[in-house]
């Protein structure tokens, strides 16, 4: 099922499959939900899943001025409530996991928390990190196996450079390292050994800093691992679920 729900001042637009307890997946800058095509499939099966379009990605209508992330996190909260989700477990990748840890640290009930490749911690914002910051999020560098690219690509365009650029700088802007100690749900941390855009030690630092969670490397996935390694992605997933 397909829906267009307004939120605040904007209008976003996401994708609902299966039955049973909710999974809500945030992509990261750049994409969509298409970036969870792989995915969605083998959690429909069991769990509610709910796949959405942030705002200026995708579907979802463009912002005059693209949200912070806290904002975005706010508005992601909001989403799940005027859907109606009760206490999902919430998967986010690079800036959707940044934005998850957001939610996580608040007092939105979750079942569970998972990330891939979270951003959010902070590095300097220097006109040569930001350059290097954005050349990492274009493929083919960042993102693994050749046949997703064109995605990557399409979904790119789609959100155009303005909204990418604004997004880039929030996500250099905001530092979730202070809220990592606040979040007590079971968390997985999931990273690819081949990441250029974010070193494997950042993963690591978030697990150390989350109470109890798992940190799992895919040795041979980059930025991208539900997509460079979906089948192994989707088994760690299930079985992290059903754990809960």
């Amino acid at each position: 099922m397909q829906r267009v729900t307004p939120v605040e001042s904007y209008r976003v637009y996401s994708e609902h499959y299966g039955a049973g307890d909710p999974v809500v997946l945030l992509h990261g800058l750049s994409g969509s939900q298409r970036w969870w095509r792989y995915t969605v499939p083998a959690l429909a099966r069991e769990y509610e899943v709910h796949v959405l379009d942030l705002v200026g990605h995708g579907r979802s209508r463009r912002a005059p001025r693209q949200p912070t992330i806290p904002e975005m996190a706010a508005l992601v909260r909001a989403w799940i409530e005027r859907i109606g989700i009760d206490r999902p477990h919430l998967v986010g990748h690079s800036m959707g996991g940044q934005i998850a840890i957001h939610i996580a640290a608040g007092d939105l009930a979750l079942r569970s928390l998972t990330l891939v490749d979270a951003a959010g911690l902070p590095r300097r914002v220097t006109l040569r990190e930001i350059t290097r910051f954005m050349a990492g999020v274009l493929p083919p560098r960042a993102w693994g196996v050749p046949h997703f690219i064109p995605t990557i690509w399409l979904d790119a365009m789609r959100a155009g450079p303005r909204s990418l650029l604004r997004a880039g700088l929030h996500i250099l802007n905001d530092d979730v390292t202070p809220l990592l100690p606040r979040i007590r749900v079971p968390t997985l941390v999931v990273w690819g050994a081949l990441d250029p855009l974010l070193p494997m030690e950042h993963g690591r630092r978030i697990a150390d800093a989350i109470l109890g969670a798992r940190f799992v490397v895919f040795e041979d996935a980059a930025h991208n691992v539900m997509c460079d390694r979906p089948a192994e992605f989707n088994q760690l997933l299930l079985d992290f679920l059903a754990g809960v």
